[in-house]
């Protein structure tokens, strides 16, 4: 826990307990924590790790058969994972065309009410955090190009069958 008085102190160490967040959400002006973790958040944390497995094991199900029904779209590009590994599918992500495409299918998803998200838009090269390094706008052209197209569905380990079909259908 912290105190202060001091105005700047009280930036810097908000940003720094954020992921060192800038100014913008999705804006890193240093290289910071995720330390937001409380005690009624331990509290809940404590009670999942009984069903951790359960929760992995219900996410893949969940990837496989986004998978599954969105493998049909030729125009999409899936997340795979290697045989032999396991992902704990925080999101599930997928990449559109280009910038445009992935404009209209969330626009589409949102009128439909499916929440979507974009979670880092601005790749960790173009970040304030990292603008010591010298790299710019072209350094890294496969990362901006994902940067661009990527997207993420509702993900969460009791999402329905039928709930990931109207998600799918909605596209």
């Amino acid at each position: 826990m912290c105190f202060t008085d001091d105005n700047t102190l009280h930036s810097i160490m908000q940003s720094l307990k954020n992921h060192g967040q800038g100014n913008h959400k999705y804006d890193n002006a240093r290289i910071g924590i995720n330390g937001r973790l409380d005690t009624l958040q331990a509290a809940v944390l404590l009670a999942k790790v009984e069903i951790f497995s359960e929760e992995i094991e219900l996410r893949q199900q969940v990837a496989k058969y986004y998978y599954e029904l969105l493998s049909k779209k030729t125009n999409l590009v899936l997340p795979q994972i290697p045989d032999g590994l396991l992902s704990a599918w925080a999101q599930y992500s997928i990449l559109a065309t280009d910038e445009e495409h992935r404009a209209s299918l969330q626009g589409t998803l949102k009128e439909a009410g499916i929440p979507t998200a974009i979670y880092y838009p601005k790749p960790l090269h173009l970040q304030t955090a990292f603008s010591s390094l010298g790299y710019g706008e072209g350094s890294f052209p496969v990362c901006e190009d994902f940067a661009s197209r990527i997207f993420s569905l509702p993900m969460h380990p009791y999402l329905t069958r039928e709930q990931q079909e109207q998600i799918v259908a909605a596209f």
